[in-house]
């Protein structure tokens, strides 16, 4: 599993007394309040701290958001990777894998703060690498607990797999969001139900004539 370790740290243990209660004091803002309120002037209040502490410990809004960021997603990922990496690969990863998003795609408080913060991370040219590197594990993570052995690099075939189900992952936590008493499970089981067949070699020959099979008869 070296090879997908976290891309990110958990920022709370390099983090002076003072720098850490401005973190958390920060969490609670955004959760409470939206990033509108995720000012220099809110957060100090929320901490108790002068508002030219920020600057000094994290250099700027940008670096404030990066360390919110990844206190927010590191305890997620460590979790993720702790529980895929407990069970054999195979059909019974790949199942771990499908519970593991369904059991994410319902924790509303994290993803509320996460789909806050996405919007206003991707218009800055300083804040969106680190996302897009963040993106970019996630799907790593999937294809290797999409495969089929350990210890080998996954198929090439799986890395665009891998994309389909981070995105629907996040799409599904998003309709959550909306409504947080909509049933996910069938849809999850869909979706597990296709991607068991489709590395299950239900790619093929088979399955291609049977699309264009369908395209023919609505011509027809």
């Amino acid at each position: 599993m070296a090879k997908y370790e976290i891309p990110i740290e958990d920022p709370a243990p390099r983090l002076a007394p003072t720098a850490a209660r401005i973190l958390e004091a920060a969490k609670r803002v955004l959760a409470r309040d939206g990033f509108p309120a995720l000012t220099f002037a809110n957060i100090a209040a929320e901490a108790g701290e002068n508002p030219a502490l920020i600057r000094y410990h994290f250099g700027s809004k940008a670096g404030l958001i990066t360390a919110l960021v990844d206190s927010v997603m590191y305890l997620e990922s460590v979790e993720l990777i702790e529980e895929l990496a407990s069970v054999p690969p195979g059909d019974e990863r790949r199942r771990a894998l499908f519970q593991l998003h369904q059991t994410y795609a319902r924790d509303l408080d994290s993803y509320h703060m996460f789909f806050d913060l996405i919007p206003h991370i991707l218009r800055d040219e300083e804040l969106r690498p680190h996302l897009s590197a963040l993106f970019d594990w996630y799907r790593k993570l999937d294809a290797w607990a999409l495969g089929a052995q350990a210890g080998t690099d996954h198929p090439a075939k799986l890395e665009p797999l891998a994309l389909l189900t981070v995105a629907i992952a996040d799409g599904v936590a998003l309709q959550v969001q909306a409504d947080p008493e909509l049933d996910i499970g069938p849809a999850f089981e869909i979706w597990r139900q296709l991607i068991m067949s489709y590395l299950d070699g239900g790619t093929g020959a088979g399955a291609s004539g049977g699309a264009e099979g369908a395209v023919a008869s609505r011509g027809a």
